[in-house]
């Protein structure tokens, strides 16, 4: 069975390595995308959840995610052209 397609971010080396890890989970695995913080803190438990903080502030900052119904973390899909699969 080939290995599924990867969307790849394409963040021209602006991220730290916390933010990228949690937007490329976010872009790759459905079911980490639309998600409250506390949510996310259970997806990353080895990070603390001031550091899953500063990565999803880090993403918003740098438009690569949006915030929706007032809690909830999304990828911004208009990001998408931009990365490449893999």
């Amino acid at each position: 069975m080939p290995n599924p397609m990867r969307i790849v971010p394409n963040d021209h080396g602006v991220l730290t390595l916390p933010a990228y890890a949690i937007l490329d989970n976010m872009l790759n695995v459905p079911e980490r995308d639309y998600r409250t913080f506390e949510e996310m803190c259970c997806f990353f438990p080895k990070d603390t959840p001031a550091t899953v903080r500063d990565a999803l502030s880090e993403l918003r900052k740098e438009k690569f995610v949006i915030i929706i119904h007032g809690d909830t973390y999304a990828v911004n899909k208009l990001r998408i052209p931009n990365m490449k699969l893999r």
